[in-house]
């Protein structure tokens, strides 16, 4: 292995390990390798083989590639607009889709969420593992599952698995606005 591909594998395999929660040690231990080999990788030195390099990816839950690529760089800020994204309305919901990530154990969808009119929008079960998560800004909603419906006001906070038939109902004249996030955790 060339200098230059050691300096990501270095950085890489330290946070990789700290991500996991890992000491040295347990890392060392659960890859096969000793601890002495693993700290001199760590340090940028040693000449470990492809096969130490997949026992340590084994060990981190990782790729190969994330142990020897460069990082990607930071992205700058992504900025969405007042009513821009996707737009996604329902009989009484009216949302923006702002952002969405997916990564190997789970998947989020973040909304700009708004109710309006007095019908309730009742919504199918979602794939097993999906919560939604709704912080409501102004309002009052009534939400939930069918047969478990909670009421909230502006600043509080709900989430219900959404595995099963649920409802948003706005309760009172208040427009009705908040973040409403989804999460599903994926099999």
């Amino acid at each position: 292995m060339s200098e230059v591909q050691k300096v990501p594998l270095a950085g890489n395999l330290r946070r990789l390990r700290r991500q996991n929660g890992l000491s040295v040690v347990e890392l060392a231990r659960r890859a096969g390798t000793s601890r002495a080999t693993l700290t001199q990788i760590e340090a940028g030195g040693g000449n470990p083989t492809l096969d130490t390099l997949y026992a340590l990816a084994t060990a981190l839950d990782a790729g190969l590639a994330e142990l020897i690529t460069e990082p990607d760089a930071v992205a700058p800020p992504r900025v969405v607009p007042r009513g821009e994204g996707t737009r996604v309305v329902g009989e009484a919901v009216e949302a923006w889709l702002l952002h969405t990530t997916a990564h190997r154990a789970a998947s989020t969808e973040i909304y700009d969420f708004r109710l309006h009119g007095a019908a309730a929008q009742h919504s199918p079960g979602h794939p097993r593992g999906t919560h939604e998560h709704l912080h409501l800004h102004s309002g009052r909603i009534r939400i939930g599952p069918v047969g478990a419906t909670v009421e909230i006001g502006a600043g509080d906070f709900a989430t219900f698995d959404a595995g099963r038939e649920h409802l948003y109902q706005r309760v009172g004249d208040q427009p009705v606005r908040g973040l409403l996030v989804i999460t599903r955790a994926q099999p």
